[in-house]
């Protein structure tokens, strides 16, 4: 019985120590950067530093480069964490200079965060949206 019970602590205390060390959140570092993960249509990638250039699938979009959809075009991008943005037409987008931040310059967005993830952040000219949970 006494060896039996010494496991049972042994095995729990290593799950709850093992259970505190795995972070719950993601870093804030895994919302800075995005992969594209659809193109449809006329969509360009502008980085700050180079010309405007058509976006594929796989692109990296990091912070101080926009995504831009033409007219009846779409986007999706995917971040580290699993957060999904889809851009609508007429949509300039980029990833934010703050934490978990997002900033639409004009156009349409559908953001998908997981749970407990640590939300985000968008923002639109004066308005700012906060999402959590």
């Amino acid at each position: 019985m006494h060896i039996q019970f010494r496991i049972i602590l042994a095995v729990a205390s290593l799950t709850f120590a093992l259970a505190i060390w795995f972070p719950n959140e993601v870093s804030a570092d895994e919302v800075r950067q995005a992969k594209v993960t659809q193109v449809i249509q006329d969509v360009r990638i502008l980085p700050s530093d180079a010309s405007p250039r058509p976006a594929v699938v796989n692109d990296n979009v990091h912070q101080g480069t926009a995504v831009q959809t033409g007219v009846q075009s779409r986007s999706e991008l995917t971040f580290k964490d699993q957060t999904i943005t889809r851009l609508g037409e007429k949509t300039i987008f980029s990833v934010g200079q703050g934490a978990r931040t997002i900033d639409l310059g004009s156009g349409q967005i559908l953001l998908y965060v997981p749970k407990k993830s640590g939300g985000a952040k968008v923002k639109m000219g004066p308005v700012t949206a906060a999402i959590s949970g």
